[in-house]
């Protein structure tokens, strides 16, 4: 009988944590627990960084676990939180289906694409992975559950603005699979160099999703929509070099 490896099974069971974590948050949204339901996204986001990490740092990295994390994401971050929209703050309006239904399948146009660009770039091992084309459906997720976060900082702007948001949605649903280049970390050498210097700021981002979630995450979400300039900017400047 051949011995199970722990180390090539430990990221796939990191992917599949996640997948529970979306699982759970589409319970979470259907029973109308909506802050419970966030919350099983954001881990389910934490997940989705600690496993391509740890298959990178064990060298474990296989075919079976980069669809299992694709399919993962396709629940975790375009079906749960498209579902979760729906129901909290639509309140199964069909504005709110329309632009549920357009995240969920452009979420699912933008990870078959990664696997098609993913596949291509076997080819070339020696290619660098700066930028991703488009934001990533994790950033996506998050970016779509701001209106909903801002109920539990205390503004219902939302709820009076169906259509706004709605539209707010259907934008993030085409930055998912536009050609607009974005920062990849997988890719580039980690910008903090001090250990001591990360866990601070690493300690401080905890302390910060614990004590005071949604202002952090809307905090987050902003610093993420001001480096798109800035990932344009520096992808055509490696392209000038390059050329």
């Amino acid at each position: 009988m051949k011995k199970i490896n722990l180390r090539s099974l430990l990221p796939n069971l990191i992917t599949l944590s996640g997948l529970s974590f979306g699982l759970s948050s589409m319970r979470f949204a259907i029973e109308g627990e909506f802050n419970l339901a966030i919350i099983c996204i954001l881990f389910a986001a934490v997940c989705d960084a600690l496993d391509g990490m740890l298959a990178r740092h064990l060298d474990s990295e296989s075919d079976l676990g980069f669809q299992l994390d694709s399919l993962s994401d396709f629940l975790s971050f375009g079906i749960a939180p498209g579902l979760l929209m729906y129901m909290a703050i639509f309140n199964q309006n069909s504005i709110g289906a329309f632009a549920a239904l357009v995240f969920i399948v452009f979420s699912c146009l933008r990870l078959a694409l990664f696997n098609v660009l993913h596949e291509k770039s076997k080819s070339n091992e020696a290619q660098r992975v700066d930028f991703f084309t488009g934001i990533p459906t994790p950033a996506g997720a998050i970016l779509i559950m701001l209106p909903l976060t801002h109920v539990y900082i205390g503004y219902d702007w939302a709820y009076e603005n169906l259509n706004f948001v709605a539209g707010y949605i259907i934008l993030i649903s085409g930055l998912l699979v536009s050609k607009i280049p974005t920062f990849s970390i997988k890719g580039r050498d980690f910008f903090i160099k001090s250990k001591l210097i990360f866990l601070m700021i690493f300690s401080g981002l905890v302390l910060s999703m614990i004590n005071f979630p949604w202002h952090t995450l809307n905090v987050l979400a902003l610093i993420y929509f001001f480096t798109i300039p800035f990932s344009i900017l520096s992808w055509q400047r490696q392209k000038f070099i390059n050329s």
